[in-house]
This record gives structure tokens, C-alpha cells and sequence, in this order.
């Protein structure tokens, strides 16, 4: 396939789910797809077996191996060094394709050249809709969601909005990252994929953010998708842990992070200052007397 015009890259990044692996690419292959498609995946230094085990059922996979865990972010840029679809899909490991959304999703960025980005519907296993469709964050209302007032207070916009039927397609800020398709062209006209200053969390966001600024729209699609993450981060974030505060840890730090890079700097000071006291708060309640090392993490 190496002369070949690929028309969709799909990049998959894990760490010791080889269950989840098994499942998300069985569920391209149902695909009833007629792209020309390569799959990049990239074993973010597993000791369950994952890479053996994908190398040897998924002969079509291109395996990358990685001796260490990357993180999300530069596990993905990784990948995309060797992608050469004109279309590229970030695609978790606990996301599951039906058979019609690859297709849906490609036909919808052909017939649209204004879409920089596009998203599918997220659903659980049970059906119940996840938010698919959302609204940039800001400072404050990164603040008011983590004390639970966002959505509380008049004028102060909220982060996603489930009321609609979600049965039509919608302009929005950005889709999430665990089924986000984009034009490979525009991220080589950017000069790179993800931005490596995070380890994981809001480079979705971050890169829907980017590609709208450069006059690109962002559209969600009503085609299924399947995801997992969104119950199991409610109930990893639920446990009062060293590890639990970690995973909030890096979340806080991304959303600095992203702050810093798209914002003014008076936005940027405001929002140290709001998740400082957050962080404050979160190490003073689980007793966090001295600095617990970088854990090693996967975003599925």
C-alpha cells in the first residue's frame, strides 16, 4: 500500500487494555467502509501483552512499539509521522466504530470543505448519550464546574448541552479526542499534531481551538460511536487516592496549560490562581504531605 492514495489514517494509542484493542479493532474491521485505510497503533510500552497479541490478530495494524509510556499526547504524535491518510482519526482504544460511521464521517468532511474537524455521537454500551458536542472552556467555568455551580449562575454559559436530540448535525467549539477526525493537510500547514506541553487531557479541545482559528469549523455528526471512558473516568475520579488525585493533577495542569497558550495572559493569571486553590484544596484533603512521582497513565 506504500504508492497507494490512503484515504483515512486511524490512530489508536493504549497502555495494558488488550481486551479493549481486541474489541476497537474488531469493530473496524466490520467496517462496511470502501476507504483505503491503515491503522497506526501505538503500544504505549504495555506489559499485559498487548503489542504480541495485536501483532499476531491484526496482521493489517501497523504496530508501533514504544519501550516506555509516552503519554497520549506524544504517543499519537508518534503515529503521525507515519500516517499518510488525507484523512486522519484520533481513535481510543475503548472506542468502538459501527458499521457505517467511518464512511459517514469521511463522506461528511468531503462534502464540506469549511469542516475542519468533525465528531461522531458518543454513546455507552447502555446507549445513554455522552457529551459529543461542546463549548470551549474558560477560566471560570472550569472553576465553577469543578465546586458544581456551573449552570447555576445566570450569563455564565456551561460545557456541553445534552437537551438537544442529537439527531441533527451541529456547529460546535470541538469534539472529544476519542473520536475526532480532521484533514491531514491542516495539521501539516499548523507544522505539528498535538501540543506536546501536555502529557494527556485537552489536546482535543486545544487542537479543535487551533484549527478554528486558522477559519475552519468544527461540526458534530449524528453517526454512533461507542465509548467507554466517559463512565469509567467517573469512577476512577470518584476514589479519594493518591492515584485519584494524580489523574485530577493532570487535568488541572492541562487546562493551565491550555490557558496559557490560547489566552491573554490576564486569563492565564486568573485561572493559576483558581485551580492553584484547587490543587491547595484537593492535596490538604488527602493528606499529600510530599510530592507522589509521575504515575504511569493511560487516558482509556
Amino acid at each position: 500500500m506504500q504508492n497507494t492514495q490512503v484515504d483515512l489514517s486511524i490512530i489508536v494509542v493504549a497502555w495494558n487494555v488488550k481486551e479493549l484493542c481486541d474489541e476497537c479493532f474488531r469493530a473496524i474491521a466490520k467496517s462496511t467502509d470502501t476507504l483505503v485505510k491503515e491503522i497506526l497503533f501505538v503500544d504505549n510500552g504495555s506489559v499485559d501483552g498487548t503489542a504480541d497479541y495485536v501483532e499476531a490478530t491484526f496482521p493489517e495494524v501497523i504496530l508501533i512499539r514504544s519501550p516506555t509510556n509516552l503519554g497520549f499526547i506524544r504517543a499519537n504524535n508518534l503515529a503521525y509521522k507515519q500516517a499518510r491518510g488525507k484523512y486522519i482519526l484520533m481513535l481510543n482504544s475503548d472506542a468502538f466504530v459501527f458499521e457505517e460511521t467511518l464512511q459517514v464521517s469521511v463522506d461528511f468532511m468531503e462534502q464540506h470543505p469549511e469542516a475542519g474537524v468533525m465528531g461522531g455521537r458518543l454513546i455507552g454500551r447502555d446507549g445513554v448519550l455522552q457529551p459529543s458536542a461542546r463549548y470551549f472552556p474558560t477560566p471560570f467555568k472550569s472553576f465553577l464546574n469543578q465546586i458544581g455551580l456551573l449552570g447555576k449562575i445566570p450569563f455564565v454559559g456551561v460545557l456541553d448541552d445534552l437537551t438537544w436530540d442529537h439527531q441533527t448535525v451541529r456547529e460546535c467549539d470541538w469534539v472529544v479526542g476519542c473520536y475526532l477526525l480532521t484533514r491531514k493537510d491542516i495539521i501539516d500547514r499548523m507544522g505539528y499534531f498535538l501540543r506536546e506541553d501536555f502529557f494527556m487531557y485537552n489536546d482535543d479541545n486545544d487542537l479543535c481551538y487551533r484549527i478554528k482559528q486558522l477559519g475552519y469549523k468544527t461540526y458534530y455528526v449524528p453517526t454512533d460511536v461507542i465509548h467507554l471512558g466517559g463512565a469509567t473516568a467517573k469512577k476512577n475520579m470518584g476514589k479519594v487516592s493518591k492515584r485519584g488525585t494524580q489523574v485530577v493533577k493532570l487535568q488541572l495542569e492541562s487546562q493551565l496549560i491550555y490557558y496559557r497558550k490560547n489566552y491573554h495572559i490576564g486569563t492565564a493569571l486568573s485561572s493559576v490562581f483558581s485551580c492553584s486553590c484547587l490543587i491547595f484544596f484537593l492535596c490538604s484533603s488527602c493528606f499529600l504531605l510530599v510530592k507522589t512521582p509521575m504515575m504511569t497513565v493511560s487516558r482509556t
